[in-house]
């Protein structure tokens, strides 16, 4: 726009110029008939607006990462070195040993030894002529052949002689009537059986 004002402004400053110098130069008397200057005819463009494309850029690609396959590698390294085969050791367990419970001893009473007692109690009822197996039912019954057995202090032995009985029939039989004889095992069965042979038995109410 801009510039065909510029070139109409020209124009006219140019016709002007023209027409003045034709009327100062002098001429023969005939009149010289002006002619009017052809108008020019200028076309007026349309501006076509541009298209302003931006320039492109070239975006640069990454250039890809190739990764070997896990396999490969370690069979790769596995060429290279390769680990120790590690050794069994058998391992051996010791089995482990029980305890076996101890049995906790229970107190007995000290006894004659078997054999012993026997021969006494076959020797005395012999020689008294008392009942051998119900001497020593008596025995058995009163201390289970326990010739310390000891009941209050007042009975004593394994026939469980009262101070008083042994004293008087020791008596009777002629031996000392000293009561601590009580626990002796041969004196006891040999008093028992003199007692048993001359009807004493129910001095035991609760063993015969």
């Amino acid at each position: 726009m801009l510039t065909f004002l510029s070139f109409c402004f020209f124009t006219g400053i140019f016709h002007t110029v023209v027409n003045a110098q034709i009327s100062i130069v002098p001429g023969p008397t005939s009149i010289i008939e002006k002619t009017a200057p052809t108008p020019t005819l200028f076309v007026r463009q349309t501006a076509t607006p541009r298209q302003v494309v931006a320039p492109q850029k070239e975006i640069a690609l990454p250039t890809p990462t190739i990764f070997a396959a896990p396999q490969v590698l370690a069979a790769s390294t596995q060429k290279q070195t390769q680990a120790p085969t590690p050794t069994e050791v058998p391992i051996t367990i010791a089995p482990t040993a029980i305890p076996s419970p101890t049995a906790t001893p229970i107190p007995q009473a000290t006894i004659a030894v078997v054999t012993d007692l026997e021969t006494l109690f076959t020797k005395y009822s012999d020689e008294y002529h008392a009942d051998k197996e119900l001497l020593k039912k008596i025995a058995r019954c009163e201390s289970g052949f326990n010739t310390t057995s000891n009941n209050s202090g007042m009975y004593l032995g394994m026939f469980q002689f009262s101070a008083q009985t042994w004293s008087s029939t020791r008596s009777a039989m002629g031996l000392d009537p000293n009561p601590d004889l009580r626990t002796n095992a041969e004196e006891a069965i040999k008093t028992a059986a003199y007692k048993i042979a001359n009807g004493g038995v129910n001095a035991w109410p609760n063993c015969h």
